[in-house]
C-alpha cells in the first residue's frame, strides 16, 4: 500500500480525495492546503502549502488546477516522488503511457497509443482518442474531447466541453 499526501483541499482537491479513497492501493495520510477546511471525507489536514518540506521521504498527489502552481510544486518534491491516482470507472488503454503524478477522473477515456507527461489533469467524461500526446502539466477540464493525433504543449488548459479536432497541435489555452 502506497502511502500518499495530498496538496490542495479546493473543489479539484476535494475530487482526488475521494477518488484515491476509492483505491485499496493508496491510503492518505492527509493533505496541505492554505484554507481553513480542517478534513476533508475523514481526511485531516497536516498543515499549509509551504510546510511540504516538512514530509520528505513521503509521496505526493499535487491537486490543484493552476498548471504553473502545480509545475512548481512538482519540481520543488521531486517527479519520482509523484503518485498518479487513476478513478476506477475510468478507461486507460494498455499500450497508452502515464506520467507521474496524473489525474485520470471517472468516465473518462484514454484510447491506444496515447502519452500523458508528468502532472497531467483528465477531468470527469474527458476523451483522448488514439495517438495524443499532453506535454507535462497540461488540464483538460471536464468532458474535453481530444481528436486523433492531437498533441497539447506543456502547461496548457482546455476547458470544459472544447472539441479539438484531429492532428491539431494546441500551443496555447482554450477558454
Amino acid at each position: 500500500m502506497e502511502k500518499i499526501i495530498i496538496v490542495g483541499a479546493g473543489g479539484h482537491g476535494r475530487v482526488v480525495i475521494d477518488t484515491a479513497l476509492s483505491n485499496s492501493q493508496l491510503e492518505i495520510i492527509g493533505f496541505l492546503d492554505d484554507s481553513e477546511v480542517e478534513a476533508i471525507l475523514g481526511v485531516a489536514k497536516l498543515g499549509e502549502i509551504s510546510d511540504i518540506e516538512k514530509f520528505k521521504g513521503y509521496k505526493f498527489h499535487i491537486a490543484i488546477g493552476n498548471n504553473r502552481f502545480r509545475r512548481k510544486l512538482s519540481e520543488k518534491i521531486g517527479i519520482e516522488n509523484l503518485i498518479t491516482i487513476v478513478h476506477p470507472n475510468s478507461y486507460i488503454a494498455r499500450d497508452s503511457k502515464i506520467g507521474k503524478g496524473c489525474y485520470i477522473g471517472a468516465n473518462s477515456v484514454i484510447n491506444s497509443g496515447s502519452k500523458l507527461g508528468n502532472s497531467v489533469i483528465v477531468n470527469t467524461g474527458s476523451i483522448i482518442e488514439h495517438d495524443c500526446m499532453l506535454g507535462d502539466y497540461s488540464h483538460l477540464s471536464y468532458r474535453s474531447l481530444l481528436g486523433s493525433g492531437v498533441t497539447v504543449k506543456e502547461e496548457i488548459y482546455i476547458e470544459m466541453g472544447e472539441i479539438v479536432k484531429r492532428g491539431e497541435i494546441v500551443e496555447r489555452d482554450i477558454r
